[in-house]
């Protein structure tokens, strides 16, 4: 009996230190955003070129993405809440300099730090979620993923009615928001990991021993079958909803809801894959997608496109999820950094494969519907690839550990 209780305690305990980094990640990620709305018309009044600007926007991204592939290696030598808080300041100072750059190169640079700061918190902030939810790892990557959804919810309309004010302001309050995140990691975040052991081991020789593993290349196909499609509508369907004469608020309506989709059914679905189990959520969300992904083919409203988008993206969601609790299980606690970290970047690779493919499909064929078609194909390949090859799990017990 005191065993059991002891437990509970440390899992109370273990769950009220998730909920304060959700609240961190919630920050972190809403300050990322929330400049995003007004740095088209800042770089074209700092002088940048049509061309030029797509750069601009999505250059802390693209440095997120390729950084965090080694930057996840710090969560292996150094404190969980250490890496935050410096990502957190670095962000904030990059941020803050914004405010005065005076010609688009200097914003492309600033926003390039940014990035990297993005990507020396992130992995850290999935390093501690692997290592607290031990017992109930869908629950607390439901919590991360929620956190995320939700800050990509209010984000853009915070930065675009911060930008009324002055075209700047919003990178104001993206310094005050980091500085925020930093502060809250300190008086909230407790028994982070501790530094690993073996600072001997090459950056290389971890990467390679993450990606030796065939399991990780399943989990991989799980979490692009529902990215790179979203890449792919996310790019297209506004494309899509002018064709049909929508206005600007149904476009925005509709991508805004799959934000909102993602934070809700991560939250819930975390939670009751821990119950139940996880296989049969993964096989059906592969459906989910194609369903909505043929659905929005065949769409020719605003409701039917709100629908069968939201659809796609509650399948995107589930699959997503659950492939970083499977990854999370596989890697175990010895270089979760490194390995959370470089799982993550080659995941977020598909966000830019996917439209790029789309994108040159469309050029050559004219077709708005082979585009669509290729969105959905990943998904058809992990359907039968999860049926398959994918572990069965037990329901987790009482005490919340998985029985496999």
């Amino acid at each position: 009996m005191a065993l059991n209780d002891d437990q509970d305690t440390v899992d109370k305990s273990n769950l009220t230190q998730m909920y304060a980094i959700g609240l961190v990640a919630f920050i972190l990620l809403l300050s990322t955003m929330v400049c995003v709305p007004v740095l088209p018309q800042l770089a074209r009044e700092l002088g940048a070129s049509a061309t030029e600007i797509p750069i601009i926007v999505s250059a802390a991204l693209v440095t997120i993405i390729i950084a965090q592939f080694f930057t996840g290696s710090l969560a292996d030598r150094y404190s969980s809440r250490t890496l935050i808080l410096v990502g957190a300041m670095i962000g904030a100072v990059s941020s803050l300099l914004c405010v005065v750059a005076t010609d688009w190169v200097q914003l492309t640079i600033l926003r390039v730090i940014g990035g990297l700061a993005d990507a020396i918190a992130l992995p850290a902030l999935l390093t501690i979620t692997a290592t607290l939810g031990k017992g109930r790892p869908g629950k607390f990557f439901g919590i991360l993923r929620s956190a995320q959804g939700l800050s990509f919810v209010i984000a853009p309309a915070v930065g675009s009615v911060l930008s009324l004010a002055f075209l700047r302001a919003p990178f104001i309050v993206d310094g005050v928001l980091s500085l925020i995140a930093g502060l809250v990691s300190i008086l909230l975040m407790r028994n982070t990991p501790k530094a690993s052991a073996e600072h001997n081991v090459s950056v290389f020789r971890k990467i390679g021993a993450v990606f030796s593993e065939r399991r990780v290349y399943l989990y991989l196909l799980m979490g692009v079958s529902g990215l790179f499609g979203f890449g792919i509508f996310y790019s297209f369907i506004p494309a899509k909803a002018q064709l049909l004469g929508l206005a600007p608020w149904q476009v925005g309506a509709i991508l805004s809801e799959g934000a909102l989709l993602f934070s809700l059914v991560s939250f819930v679905i975390g939670s009751l894959s821990d119950r139940f189990g996880r296989r049969m959520f993964v096989i059906v969300s592969q459906l989910i997608i194609v369903a909505g992904g043929v659905g929005l083919l065949y769409s020719e409203s605003f409701v039917s496109l709100l629908v069968f988008y939201g659809l796609f993206c509650v399948g995107e969601t589930i699959t997503y999820l659950l492939c970083f609790v499977y990854a999370a299980e596989t890697f175990g606690h010895k270089h979760t950094g490194t390995a959370m970290g470089a799982f993550d970047s080659v995941l977020d690779l598909s966000l830019f494969v996917g439209p790029m493919i789309a994108i040159s499909v469309y050029r050559s064929t004219g077709q708005m519907p082979s585009v669509f078609l290729i969105a959905v194909g990943p998904a058809v390949l992990a359907f039968f690839a999860t049926a398959i090859w994918l572990p069965r799990c037990a329901k987790a017990s009482s005490g919340g550990e998985l029985n496999k």
